[in-house]
């Protein structure tokens, strides 16, 4: 599996590949502000944003995006958040989240980011478990936060 990073001319192929997981997010990513669309086309737009994809013989199995000087809740020098990570459901026990999540961090951690941030709600328990996995931590739990017994969990990587 190729590793890269985003170009403009993905803008298509990571619109795809959102609405292939999109029901997996709660919400949709397609219900939230601005959609799928305006989601991928800021994130390349951006010069502190930027997906990271994973391909394998030319198709996107894998993709994470992610912002510089924000974790999540406010911008925050030196930390980076994820702002959507996903592997294709038929390439899913290869390794692939963790592959992408090493390829982040060496990317990010030698231009002089601290920490990763990544958010996810307590209805999400496969998230749940591949961020504690993946080393992240419990940073903060937001109680109810996305309605009767949806809480929004914070979790946080140091790059250190």
């Amino acid at each position: 599996m190729e590793i890269r990073d985003g170009l403009a001319d993905d803008l298509g192929r990571l619109i795809d590949f959102m609405e292939l997981v999109d029901h997996e997010f709660v919400p949709p990513l397609s219900l939230r502000p601005g959609g799928i669309c305006e989601r991928v086309s800021g994130t390349l737009a951006k010069v502190d944003s930027n997906f990271l994809i994973g391909e394998l013989n030319g198709r996107v199995v894998g993709a994470v995006g992610y912002q510089k000087n924000w974790n999540g809740m406010e911008e925050v020098m030196r930390e980076a958040y994820i702002s959507f990570i996903a592997v294709h459901p038929g390439y899913r026990g290869q390794n692939i989240a963790r592959l992408l999540d090493r390829a982040l961090a060496q990317k990010l951690g030698p231009g002089g980011m601290t920490h990763v941030n990544v958010t996810t709600w307590s209805t999400n328990p496969g998230a749940y478990r591949m961020y504690k996995h993946l080393g992240y931590v419990v940073l903060k739990t937001l109680k109810d936060h996305r309605g009767p017994g949806v809480d929004t969990i914070y979790f946080r990587k140091s790059l250190k």
